[in-house]
């Protein structure tokens, strides 16, 4: 087949044939003239498909180029360069409806010259197997998946590796500042980024609105109101009056650092690094779960998971509680929830004042340090990748995303009770260094509440092992 250029020569040959007949036979001056005409806009015509070739030739040699060096884009839905060479990525982290939502956005990339190997465990073994995995030096795995808790653990173990450089690289192309300031200050420490945000999280209340109508109890908004309504709840014949989740270590200590953050106190001292948590707000603050487990939780609060909570709400077994904002589709899923439609949503608890017992989460994406350096800008990319617009505007149909606009019509319904309680709750985890050993400590000597141990007893275990470990590595400052 002729290429364009050449079918409109051969027509402009053509048409200066017919004028040249037409001068030499005396033709009147409206035939030359029309044929005049015609050659003329056959000339345009030629010179534009001149240009488009021009164009379209320096457009393939362009992607010729970018195929030699490995930077032609892999498709529509993964707009990164294609490696030259393979890349295999090995993912680790814990599972929930969003983080799948991107999963499945990453292996997009896969189209090219990547692989992924994407491995979910429960959360604490995640997060152990990880910190082991990063302390070796030579991590076996390129990407790790963690909460800005995490994430400040292990960067201020020196485990994972500074991305400023690659952020600032890339942040007009891929449009990063509409991750709001805030999601990537969660994602920093002492001003090195150290993960991409994608997921915004928090806790707030969860409450099935036909039962609740049917036994009169109106939705609490603190910690006495929701021990009426608790009490009323179970008197209507429900074994769960209010559903807190306290049954592994790390569950007691976010909800204890919530409320105590709700009463005004922070677990340790910023700047310090003393302890703040044994005290009498810290006293008060563990009574409250301890009543919440003890008068309300029935023998569910102290055994059931995320996932057995999100399982309750949906079968009605449980009516009104507290857990995570990223298990509110969840509720709407027709496969798995008989309340579509039921459950509504609420701000978390205060506990009488302004601050509500609350925290402020972002998930992320980071790089563990010792990842080989050739593999770091690709393994940021396939990061971005996923975390597009597109992407988050996928992801948003499962929870609360970081890019402003994102939006999904099939999202879940508690926006407003998840923006009131980032806004007004207690805030981000602290990040002092010793911050994480606190957390873990107050996770392992809180939870032996369900055990039998008193309040006062527990938090003075948490005290001394804290003291301890956090003097040994030298994090207080005297």
């Amino acid at each position: 087949m002729r290429k364009p250029v050449e079918k409109l020569w051969r027509l402009l040959a053509v048409m200066f044939a017919i004028a040249l007949v037409a001068a030499s036979c005396g033709a009147d001056d409206a035939v030359e003239d029309a044929a005049e005409e015609a050659v003329d806009e056959v000339e345009e015509a030629v010179d534009e498909a001149m240009d488009d070739e021009e164009a379209d030739a320096e457009a393939s040699e362009d992607e010729e180029a970018m195929e030699e060096e490995g930077h032609s884009t892999i498709s529509d839905e993964c707009p990164i360069p294609n490696p030259a060479e393979e890349i295999e990525i090995d993912a680790m982290g814990w599972e929930f409806p969003i983080i799948t939502a991107y999963a499945d956005e990453l292996e997009d990339c896969a189209e090219g010259n990547y692989s992924f190997n994407l491995q979910f465990l429960d959360s604490t073994e995640a997060r152990n197997a990880m910190t082991a995995d990063a302390a070796t030096g030579s991590p076996t795995f390129e990407l790790y998946q963690g909460s800005n808790a995490f994430i400040s653990e292990l960067a201020n173990q020196g485990f994972l590796t500074p991305l400023n450089d690659l952020v600032d690289k890339y942040s007009e192309e891929y449009d990063l500042d509409a991750i709001d300031p805030a999601f990537w200050d969660l994602a920093s420490l002492d001003g090195n980024i150290y993960a991409v945000p994608m997921v915004s999280n928090t806790m707030h209340l969860f409450y099935n609105e036909p039962v609740l109508t049917e036994l009169g109890v109106d939705v609490p908004t603190n910690f006495d109101e929701a021990f009426a309504a608790c009490e009323a709840i179970q008197a209507g014949g429900y074994d769960v009056g209010f559903m807190y989740m306290l049954s592994a270590g790390w569950s007691w200590q976010i909800e204890f650092d919530s409320v105590l953050g709700s009463l005004g106190e922070l677990p340790v001292d910023p700047e310090t690094g003393a302890p703040n948590f044994n005290t009498e707000k810290g006293i008060e603050a563990a009574n409250l779960l301890k009543d919440m487990w003890e008068q309300c939780g029935g023998d569910a609060a102290g055994t059931y998971s995320t996932d057995d909570i999100q399982a309750a709400f949906q079968t009605g077994e449980v009516v009104l509680g507290h857990t995570w904002a990223s298990r509110a589709a969840a509720m709407d899923d027709p496969e798995a929830s008989t309340v579509v439609g039921e459950v509504q949503f609420a701000p978390a608890l205060s506990t009488g004042g302004d601050v509500l017992a609350a925290p402020a989460y972002i998930d992320g994406w980071g790089i563990p340090a010792g990842t080989p350096e050739e593999m770091i800008e690709p393994i940021f990319l396939a990061m971005l990748a996923a975390t597009d617009a597109e992407s988050q505007d996928a992801a948003a149909e499962f929870g609360l995303v970081t890019r402003a606009g994102a939006s999904n019509s099939a999202g879940p319904r508690d926006g407003e009770a998840a923006a009131v309680s980032l806004v007004d709750g207690r805030g981000a985890d602290l990040t002092h260094p010793a911050a994480g050993i606190a957390r873990a400590k107050l996770g392992e000597a809180l939870v032996t509440i369900l055990d039998g141990t008193s309040v006062e007893d527990a938090l003075a275990a948490a005290e001394e092992a804290y003291l301890a470990e956090a003097g040994d590595q030298g994090l207080l400052d005297s």
